[in-house]
């Protein structure tokens, strides 16, 4: 599928920033969001989701929370958990309207409490098909199964954007994860509206976990390319998922966002993805 956001005030999506019940929201991440929406000419709406479990959970007499101290267990009552929401909520969403006025780039804001999933699911699905979901949470530890969620359940999305702990630039190349020549296409044309706001250029790397498939792939590559002043071409042996080389070529290029595929090579549902976000200091965009 092509990574793509419909425009602002076209009715057909939009950059859709999940904001979760927990304290943290990456700069990075909200940067993102940001950003994209400026090189698709769309808009960026967050939703901050009030987990319904939560509020389920706190109706029962034996439930009991961590005070943020870390000093001891105490109980939860209902009232007390819709104020911290409230209080939480907002200050995320103050956090991401600043930005948003500083881009100049179009905003609303909502909360929904209901299966986190669910709400982002239903919200993408009132604009769709072109919405771009962006999690304001680091990426971290257990954070797969929710990404494998999203791209099995919110149908309406063409692309997620995740920041794990080290993000922390938005600013210089993307670079765009190519594994198949199929792909070569889309990818780039994606990568190109990337970096008309990132301030740099294309870096394509071209992946492979065997040299014949990657020099067939190159050379492929390389003819469709021909001599045009076109993206600069790498390519990276990644043997049985190995993201070390990837990572490391991302930090050598100053890469401002990785752009990779879901369900392949690099990112695949079955592996783990926690190694190669923990050691990005760039936004990954995964598309479909």
């Amino acid at each position: 599928m092509i990574a793509h956001v419909a425009a602002a005030g076209e009715g057909r999506g939009r950059v859709v920033l999940w904001l979760g019940a927990s304290a943290q929201a990456s700069p990075s991440a909200i940067e993102a969001a940001m950003l994209l929406a400026r090189a698709y000419e769309s808009e960026v709406e967050s939703l901050f989701v009030e987990d319904r479990q939560l509020f389920d959970l706190a109706e029962f007499p034996f439930a009991r929370v961590l005070d943020q101290a870390g000093e001891g267990w105490h109980a939860l009552p209902r009232e007390n958990l819709e104020r911290e929401m409230h209080f939480l909520g907002a200050a995320l969403q103050r956090q991401v309207a600043d930005a948003a006025r500083r881009a100049a780039i179009p905003y609303s804001a909502r909360v929904v409490r209901d299966d986190p999933l669910s709400a982002v699911a239903s919200v993408c699905a009132e604009n769709g098909p072109w919405n771009m979901v962006a999690i304001a949470e680091p990426f971290g530890a257990g954070d797969e199964q929710r990404l494998a969620q999203v791209f099995a359940s919110v149908l309406d999305t063409t692309g997620v954007v995740i920041a794990g702990p080290l993000a922390r630039r938005t600013q210089g190349p993307v670079v765009a994860a190519v594994e198949q020549f199929e792909r070569l296409g889309p990818m780039l044309k994606a990568a190109e509206r990337l970096a008309s706001v990132t301030g740099g250029n294309v870096k394509l790397m071209l992946i492979g976990n065997r040299p014949d498939e990657l020099g067939w792939l190159e050379g492929e590559v390389r003819l469709l390319l021909g001599d045009s002043n076109g993206p600069e071409v790498e390519t990276v042996l990644a043997a049985s998922g190995d993201v070390v080389p990837v990572a490391e070529a991302v930090r050598r290029h100053k890469g401002a966002f990785l752009l990779a595929q879901y369900g392949g090579q690099l990112v695949s549902a079955e592996t783990s993805l926690r190694p190669l976000a923990s050691a990005l200091e760039c936004p990954l965009l995964l598309v479909r």
